[in-house]
């Protein structure tokens, strides 16, 4: 990927080809038409005469020919930067994004966000939310994804080894606000699949018995959050871009890479250990990881089941580790870069 296969959009529509054509062509036929009384004259001041008068009745060719030429001319080395920039950017993109493809998807479910609780029975399952769940869980989703900003800008800093200009953070985070309209909106449209709600009762500090409500969002839900923060980060550098067009075809990978596949798993065992409760039967353990969405409630991002492997439920690091790839990757890009504003 040194050389870019052929120029984006945005550096093509800093091209003036018409211009540099009419400008070329304006100034050949100057040239011949001062040519001519050098070539027919009889004598050497019959051809400076005549060399003067064609030249000032032709000085609006010359004129108008070099304006174009140099539009043209200017025009030819802007898009050649704007697109040798641009593809330098995606080449640093597609590589901090294939380091993160590398990464083990166990990193994207746990954070300095992530709290245990060791619940000893479940009391409740439910595939779907009322309402209050609902928002608890959307609110608590949309703060996880807003680490992408703050994020980006550690990464930029820490490649730069400069701090980060306001512009570039402000920028970064404005970006983010279409992902959290398609965060609620998808919340609202998939809160009928196979989501969880769960009641556990629990221990608190001082021994005594209380519960915990535990909330996980659909493996369909949480794939389109992870596409839709890739996708808006790609808008955000542009579609007449490399930089855009290399973060969308990351998307699809990123959302099967690090998104769940154990919600429904999840729901099925805790039926199971909810029915040998009732039969008498012991239970198994079961330790449920999750972010804190309000007193006595988590919206569960892992959790495991008789101490089986880890099951995951919600990447709530993704984000984060997303946000900190793109601000490397500019920092990185030769020159460095910033997002678009």
């Amino acid at each position: 990927m040194s050389k870019a296969p052929s120029m984006c959009g945005r550096a093509r529509r800093q091209l003036h080809r018409t211009a540099l054509t009419l400008g070329i062509i304006f100034l050949v036929v100057a040239a011949i038409l001062c040519a001519l009384p050098l070539i027919f004259a009889n004598t050497a001041s019959g051809a400076l005469t005549g060399l003067g008068m064609v030249v000032f009745a032709t000085s609006w060719l010359w004129i108008i020919g070099l304006v174009l030429l140099i539009v043209g001319v200017l025009g030819e080395f802007k898009a050649r930067r704007i697109n040798r920039d641009d593809w330098a950017t995606a080449v640093s993109l597609a590589a901090r994004a294939d380091q993160l493809l590398a990464q083990p998807r166990a990193s994207a479910y746990s954070s300095g966000a992530v709290i245990e609780l060791d619940p000893r029975r479940v009391l409740e399952v439910e595939r779907h939310f009322d309402e209050k769940t609902a928002g608890e869980a959307r609110g608590t989703l949309m703060h996880q994804f807003s680490m992408f900003g703050q994020s980006f800008g550690i990464g930029y800093a820490a490649g730069n080894r400069t701090s980060i200009g306001a512009a570039v953070h402000s920028g970064a985070i404005r970006g983010m606000s279409d992902v959290h309209l398609s965060l609620d909106s998808t919340t609202r449209h998939d809160l009928m699949g196979d989501a969880l709600f769960a009641l556990f009762e629990t221990v608190d500090r001082d021994g005594s018995a209380d519960t915990l409500r535990v909330t996980a969002l659909s493996n369909g839900a949480v794939h389109e959050w992870i596409h839709a923060l890739v996708t808006q980060t790609a808008q955000r550098f542009g579609m007449d871009t490399h930089s855009g067009v290399t973060i969308q075809s990351y998307a699809g990978p990123l959302a099967s890479h690090f998104g769940p596949a154990d919600v429904s798993y999840l729901s099925d065992r805790l039926h199971l250990a909810l029915a040998q409760d009732k039969r008498g039967e012991q239970t198994p353990s079961i330790q449920v990881d999750g972010v804190p969405s309000g007193r006595g409630a988590i919206v569960a991002t892992s959790a495991r089941i008789g101490g089986a492997d880890d099951l995951r439920i919600f990447p709530t690091a993704f984000p984060a580790m997303w946000g900190q790839s793109v601000g490397g990757a500019l920092a990185a890009a030769v020159p460095p870069k910033e997002i678009a504003g």
